[in-house]
């Protein structure tokens, strides 16, 4: 049995415990943990009382032994035990076999309710953080492909269809837009977790401890100490909100595997798929399979089902704090340690991947590519949009019975008109407005799109 009595029945059987205990969850909180612990040992010694609750002197001791404590716990050699259920009494144990009866004083004016509830905060704003910076790598290994690739022109497509054509590189820039979307939901998340610390509101109505809370919440990086002690403990709607950034940030990590997945299909073999980053068959010696996309895609079908059993989880509550809330965390620590795979593998899979050039180029031959600027050339003459593109409308399917492109026979079904030279090349360059699809907008917002997730990394 644990040195501490935690419980009211001191004698319950250990199945109890493996039940109830969240220390393979627990670990991961180690050093936001340790630094919320360090921070009220030192807010105790601060108080101004005739028996100090810690003297400086030890204080010192605590913190020191807080920071031995968390270099066990990161290099894998801290004791734990599920007796003590969670890593606040871990610790708590671990310093009064450290320091005795001092080790005892330092949950004084506190609860493991909003111990917790601070230090999640604190690992939503850090591990967050890390999923952005692995964004961004993501974002500069698709920057980097694309003015790889600036000159190569393909088939752009709405509804899986052969629409117009457009830079290859102007849709892995569409890509990193949308991950730079994320990062700053990312980033709104961690501000709104941040407003306001739990710390200090004990278990459910506040410490009764004079302690400078705000002074407290400043060392700890909130904009505030706690607005109401009832709600901060119970509150965990800063996971809820870290739960949706991430199955976003999927959801457009599942839009990008699709894309890849379906360029590198045998019927379409736009690109060829990174030696180092993907596997044959078992079976079929020819085969070799975009395995790194598929289990991104589906891998964030976890991180979405994470929102929903989120917010499953919390609607039946009662406010306060509940035993319930042990589940959050597992939900949000899965997906995290997820998402930071999958950024950092697909990462390099972009870096390798390669585009069959003369493949690209055939593809431009199928679905009339040139149809909406050849209806555009006939609308700037002074023919009625909607009458330029009927006519246009009838010689593709003139052409579509031919099995030739619509552009081909222009000399024989428009000789009254005077048209301007058609090409993919012409088509991709005349699309010059910003967000456009010319050599000039590409490079652009490609340097724009680098420099800002740069900026953020230095951040």
């Amino acid at each position: 049995m644990s040195v501490l009595q935690t419980s009211k029945n001191p004698g319950s059987e250990k199945k109890l415990f493996e039940f109830t205990h969240g220390i393979d969850v627990d670990r991961h909180l180690c050093t936001q943990e340790i630094q919320v612990q360090k921070s009220w040992a030192k807010a105790l010694s601060k108080i101004q009382s005739h028996t100090p609750v810690l003297t400086q002197l030890q204080c010192d001791q605590v913190c020191s032994a807080l920071d031995e404590a968390l270099k066990l716990m990161t290099n894998d050699q801290f004791h734990w035990r599920i007796e003590d259920e969670d890593i606040h009494m871990n610790l708590e144990r671990f310093l009064v076999e450290k320091l005795g009866e001092l080790g005892k004083k330092v949950h004084f004016g506190r609860s493991r309710n909003d111990l917790i509830a601070t230090t999640l905060r604190l690992f939503v704003r850090d591990s967050l953080s890390e999923i952005k910076d692995s964004t961004s790598r993501l974002i500069l290994a698709l920057t980097q492909k694309a003015n790889e690739w600036k000159d190569h022109i393909i088939p752009g497509m709405t509804h899986l269809q052969h629409a117009q054509p457009v830079r290859i590189s102007h849709i892995l820039l569409g890509h990193g837009w949308a991950l730079n979307r994320d990062q700053r939901r990312l980033t709104e998340v961690q501000k709104q977790a941040m407003l306001a610390m739990p710390l200090g509101s004990a278990a459910l109505t506040g410490t009764t401890l004079p302690i400078h809370l705000s002074d407290l919440a400043t060392e700890l990086g909130f904009d505030s100490p706690p607005l109401n002690s009832y709600d901060a403990v119970g509150d965990r709607d800063f996971l809820l909100d870290a739960l949706y950034a991430i199955s976003v940030l999927g959801v457009h990590l599942s839009r990008l595997s699709e894309d890849l997945i379906y360029w590198s299909s045998t019927p379409v073999g736009l690109i060829q798929l990174p030696k180092n980053w993907s596997t044959g068959s078992s079976i079929m010696p020819n085969k070799r399979n975009p395995d790194v996309p598929e289990l991104v895609r589906s891998k964030s079908t976890h991180w979405i089902a994470g929102v929903v059993n989120g917010l499953t989880l919390i609607k039946g509550l009662p406010s306060g704090y509940n035993s319930d809330l042990h589940e959050l965390k597992s939900i949000l620590i899965r997906n995290w340690i997820e998402a930071k795979k999958c950024l950092e593998v697909f990462k390099q899979f972009i870096l390798e991947m390669e585009i069959d050039s003369k493949r690209a180029k055939s593809l431009l031959s199928q679905g009339h590519l040139l149809a909406t600027d050849l209806a555009n050339q006939l609308a700037q003459s002074g023919m009625p949009f909607r009458e330029a593109y009927q006519k246009t409308a009838n010689w593709t399917e003139l052409a579509e019975s031919r099995g030739v492109s619509v552009e081909t026979i222009l000399g024989e079904v428009g000789e009254e008109f005077e048209f301007s030279p058609l090409s993919m090349e012409l088509a991709v360059e005349s699309r010059k407005s910003p967000g456009g699809t010319s050599l000039q907008r590409v490079k652009s917002a490609s340097d724009t799109l680098r420099e800002t997730v740069l900026k953020s990394l230095e951040t």
